[in-house]
């Protein structure tokens, strides 16, 4: 036999074999091995994501972020919060009309009537407590208001040297606590009234004649030149006057509001800052 022919019948023979034994159709789908997941596969923890084939053809893609909705969902819900109940950490600037419990807390503060409503009372003498402490009087607690609101709730004071009008009397007062402030330091001498030293009321006429006025020499006639005022209307500024359980006076100082005092004590100690230590004082103004 010729080595075509053959060659010819053992590829008719192959293609016989190859088209009877090989599947169709479901034939087939039952042959092929199905994918699966490996068990453990790591999943996104944060993420959905979703495909969708439109039906003219292309695709769609959408992501959606747990975090980001939560964030969307927290944010929204902050937005919603009044400014009256944010917390008195975050000095919000609170204003005419708001509500809350911080607003109660400014009302405090200014020695209102804590109802809880930022209303026309508040507004002014918010107005005259941000003028007394040289702020600008907004009727608003922005940041700066916020700072000496917390320190005049803390130690019990309202209106600053500057007065509620911003008046002369209170710029006299603010330039008491400047004087005394640049004497700290200066040594206790007896009898002093110079920087080179003080005694109690040498100190205590040295200030007030810087800033504008002129004071008798001892505690006692200065006792005596004031006008009285009592404790509660007393500001920084203004003096302060120590008595014995007779009523007599025996040591005077400068009131520097919150308890404390700006004062020559004794020898050996210097021109200090220091607290009231007794409840029998007197406050005198000029």
């Amino acid at each position: 036999m010729p080595v075509t022919a053959r060659r010819t019948t053992l590829s008719r023979a192959v293609t016989a074999e190859s088209s009877t034994d090989r599947p169709t159709g479901r034939t087939l789908a039952k042959h092929r091995k199905t994918k699966t997941s490996r068990p453990g596969a790591p999943r996104a923890a944060a993420a959905v994501l979703s495909v969708g084939l439109a039906v003219g053809g292309g695709a769609t893609l959408s992501v959606t972020t747990t975090s980001t909705a939560s964030a969307a969902t927290t944010s929204s819900a902050a937005t919603t919060v009044p400014r009256g109940y944010w917390s008195i950490a975050s000095k919000p600037l609170l204003r005419f009309r708001d509500k809350g419990p911080t607003v109660k807390y400014v009302q405090k503060a200014l020695h209102l009537g804590p109802d809880g409503y930022f209303g026309t009372s508040t507004v002014r003498i918010l107005k005259k407590f941000q003028t007394s402490w040289g702020l600008k009087p907004t009727g608003t607690t922005d940041k700066l208001t916020w700072g000496r609101l917390t320190w005049a709730a803390k130690h019990k004071v309202l209106y600053g040297p500057y007065g509620a009008s911003g008046s002369s009397v209170g710029t006299f007062r603010a330039k008491v606590l400047r004087e005394a402030a640049k004497l700290k330091g200066t040594p206790y001498r007896y009898g002093g009234t110079t920087p080179r030293g003080f005694d109690c009321s040498g100190y205590t006429g040295y200030v007030y004649k810087k800033a504008g006025k002129k004071l008798p020499r001892t505690s006692r006639q200065q006792y005596s030149a004031t006008k009285h005022i009592s404790r509660k209307t007393a500001k920084p500024g203004d003096l302060v006057f120590f008595r014995n359980s007779g009523g007599g006076v025996y040591h005077v100082g400068i009131y520097a509001g919150g308890n404390m005092l700006w004062h020559a004590s004794k020898p050996g100690r210097p021109v200090a800052k220091a607290k009231i230590w007794t409840s029998r004082v007197a406050f005198g103004r000029v």
